[in-house]
C-alpha cells in the first residue's frame, strides 16, 4: 500500500480558511491575451492587476532627461566657444554666459551619474528584496487578507 505525503496545508490567519493561493499564481492565472483581426491585446481582472511582481528601475529615463540637459549645454558651451574664437573682440562679453553653461552641463552630468547610481543600487538591493517578499505572499480567498509565508 503507498502513502501519499501530504503537503504542509496553510491556512489563513485572520479566518482560518484552507483556502489561500500564492499572488504569483494569481498573477499568471489571470492575463489572457486575445487578438483579432483588427485588434490585439491582453486584458487582466483587477485581482490579476493587484498581484502584478514588482518591477526592477529602468535606465532610459534619466538617460533621455539628463541627456538632453547635458547636450544642451555643450552645443550652447560649444558654439559659444566657436562664437568668441571667431570674434575675439566679443570674449569679454561672453566668458561668463559661456562658464555658466559649462558649469550647469557639469551639473547635469553629475545629477546623471547620482541618478544612475541611485537606480543601480534600488535593483541590486531593494528590488531582489521585493521580489521575494513578492514570491511568498499568499491572498486568502474567503476573507482577502495578504500574508506573507516564508517557505
Amino acid at each position: 500500500m503507498a502513502t501519499v505525503l501530504q503537503g504542509i496545508s496553510y491556512q489563513c490567519d485572520q479566518c482560518g480558511a484552507a483556502d489561500i493561493v500564492a499572488i504569483p499564481l494569481i498573477y499568471q492565472l489571470g492575463a489572457r491575451a486575445y487578438s483579432g483581426i483588427l485588434h490585439w491585446g491582453v486584458s487582466q481582472p483587477h485581482s490579476a492587476q493587484a498581484a502584478t511582481p514588482p518591477r526592477p528601475r529602468g535606465y532610459s529615463r534619466p538617460l533621455l532627461l539628463w541627456g538632453f540637459a547635458i547636450f544642451f549645454a555643450c552645443f550652447w558651451s560649444l558654439a559659444g566657444i566657436g562664437a568668441v574664437l571667431k570674434r575675439p573682440n566679443t570674449s569679454g562679453s561672453m566668458e561668463y554666459p559661456i562658464a555658466f553653461i559649462m558649469i550647469l552641463g557639469l551639473f547635469c552630468l553629475g545629477g546623471l551619474i547620482l541618478n544612475l547610481r541611485k537606480i543601480t543600487r534600488y535593483n541590486r538591493e531593494v528590488y531582489p528584496q521585493l521580489y521575494w517578499e513578492w514570491e511568498h505572499t499568499y491572498l486568502c480567498r474567503r476573507c482577502g487578507r495578504f500574508s506573507q509565508i516564508p517557505s
